[in-house]
């Protein structure tokens, strides 16, 4: 599915207008959440969720789908056909079969695991942007954690990748325009001098499809390890409206 000139997306960066033959229905939120520990103090798994379910999912097979895909995103379930509250539930179970009950090899006897994760939504006119914070620690010198943005037509359902907005030679100047801004904000002229910092250019530092819409423009998220080291902790690029390739496929 490939987006032109006119659309929402485009609405949102204030860079064009939008046409759609019907109005899409507006996502109802409320807030699915647990705070409960699996085993004890000195051998369990802290578990924290805050789910944005869509409670109105079923006034439209676009907020259907939008609901199965978050539901998937954020219990990291594939193919679950549940409710929010049957993915926590099934989510919750797998923690404690492989941390508790499994007690794989190597687990120190004295243990305190936390899985944490938080879902925001927004809605800019016919699109949604939904937004998982997640963290954990299972051990180790330091825990993981990431943000995840995933942005759908609430027209249709279908959630939109950055290729859908971009043909290959706009992705690419999209790249070089994110190395420039990074190359500006740690003082490097270069990706030798990139990688000195702790960045892997090598890897290709390139937009990817972790991005959000902003009034200025599109914000390009990187989490820890994906265009550089932990140390560096979590990068976002804005590439604003008046910088991006124009809109649309060739």
């Amino acid at each position: 599915m490939k987006f032109n000139i006119p659309s929402c997306i485009v609405l949102l960066l204030t860079i064009g207008t939008l046409s759609c033959t019907r109005q899409p229905v507006t996502p109802q939120f409320e807030t699915l959440a647990i705070d409960t520990l699996l085993g004890d103090s000195t051998r369990g798994c802290e578990i924290d969720y805050r789910f944005a379910t869509i409670r109105n999912a079923d006034a439209s097979p676009a907020l259907e789908a939008i609901e199965r895909a978050n539901i998937g995103y954020f219990f990291s379930l594939e193919d679950f056909t549940g409710s929010a509250a049957d993915a926590m539930a099934v989510s919750m179970h797998e923690i404690d079969d492989e941390f508790l009950k499994g007690r794989p090899e190597g687990m120190p006897e004295r243990y305190l695991y936390r899985f944490s994760a938080e879902a925001e939504a927004e809605v800019r006119d016919t699109l949604l942007v939904y937004t998982i914070a997640a963290s954990n620690y299972t051990g180790g010198a330091h825990g993981m954690y990431g943000t995840f943005h995933h942005v759908y037509s609430l027209d249709d359902g279908y959630e939109i990748g950055i290729a859908d907005l971009f043909d290959e030679e706009q992705l690419q100047q999209l790249g070089e325009s994110i190395r420039r801004k990074l190359y500006e904000r740690y003082g490097a002229a270069n990706d030798e001098e990139l990688a000195a910092q702790g960045f892997f250019p090598d890897c290709g530092i390139a937009p990817n499809d972790n991005f959000r819409p902003t009034d200025e423009g599109i914000v390009f998220h990187y989490n820890p390890y994906e265009i550089g080291c932990y140390a560096l902790g979590t990068i976002e690029v804005t590439i604003p409206t008046e910088e991006l390739p124009q809109l649309g496929k060739k």
